[in-house]
């Protein structure tokens, strides 16, 4: 297989699709696309059709079923997407973290064959997901990214007694109105979702392990990757397009399609 044939990985989440082209030789980026998954998915899905072409295609995400109904190829799970990935670009670590808006994915891959271990998985509400700092920024009044920079500038450890969305935003503005500093109740709500990451990593990391990977969008939040690094006293490894990191395992899996789609 040379490098003329272009491998399409598709990652549909309920927030965001990640499309990428990769070529079959390297695994090199040849074009990617992002974009906020809209209610008329079949017309996102026709309109990449006509923008992109592709040899071998492979969709992942919970979208991944209508994926192939419109543009055809093979589909795999999201775990399998992401092990596959973190495998392929990080060989020598064994733990991946995936934070994405809905759920959040913490894998443990052998090192030698890339073959999932083990997985743990929260999925049960936005509590732990990127969607809760998105959340909890608006109650603020800010941006995520002023969110992020106001958490980095906290001094004072705060708990948050509740990282369900609807009981955090009640204290936040009552922490808030009780006069304690904006920064420290940013802080105070990436330490309450790190919590849950931590717990969630517990669950499959070797507690001599070195570093881990993290990959989705919430490993674009540098607050988060600082005081995971902390909490843990690993190194916290980010790839440089890590909400791509589905779209890529399924793309890399599109090279061992048995025949061209």
């Amino acid at each position: 297989m040379g490098v003329n044939i272009k491998l399409a990985g598709i990652d549909i989440g309920s927030r965001s699709i990640e499309f990428v082209l990769l070529d079959a030789e390297h695994f090199e980026v040849i074009d990617r696309f992002q974009a906020e998954t809209c209610i008329d998915l079949s017309s996102q899905l026709n309109s990449i059709n006509e923008r992109f072409t592709w040899d071998r295609l492979v969709s992942t995400g919970y979208g991944r079923q209508l994926s192939q109904k419109v543009l055809g190829g093979e589909v795999i799970t999201e775990i399998k997407a992401y092990a596959t990935s973190a495998h392929q670009f990080y060989p020598t670590i064994e733990t991946v973290i995936d934070l994405g808006g809905q759920d959040t994915k913490a894998l443990f891959i052998n090192q030698k064959n890339g073959q999932l271990q083990k997985f743990e998985m929260n999925d049960k509400c936005s509590a732990g997901t990127g969607k809760f700092f998105e959340m909890m920024a608006a109650s603020l009044g800010l941006t995520l990214d002023q969110l992020v920079a106001a958490a980095m500038n906290g001094k004072k450890s705060i708990e948050i007694n509740s990282t369900c969305t609807v009981f955090a935003e009640s204290e936040v503005i009552s922490l808030l109105t009780s006069g304690v500093a904006l920064e420290d109740i940013a802080r105070a709500l990436h330490e309450a979702l790190l919590n849950k990451l931590v717990s969630l990593l517990s669950k499959v990391m070797k507690h001599d392990s070195s570093e881990i990977l993290f990959v989705g969008g919430g490993a674009k939040n540098s607050a988060l990757v600082h005081f995971l690094a902390e909490a843990i006293n690993k190194k916290v490894v980010v790839p440089e397009y890590p909400d791509f990191y589905g779209a890529f395992g399924a793309a890399i899996n599109a090279k061992s399609l048995n025949k061209f789609l």
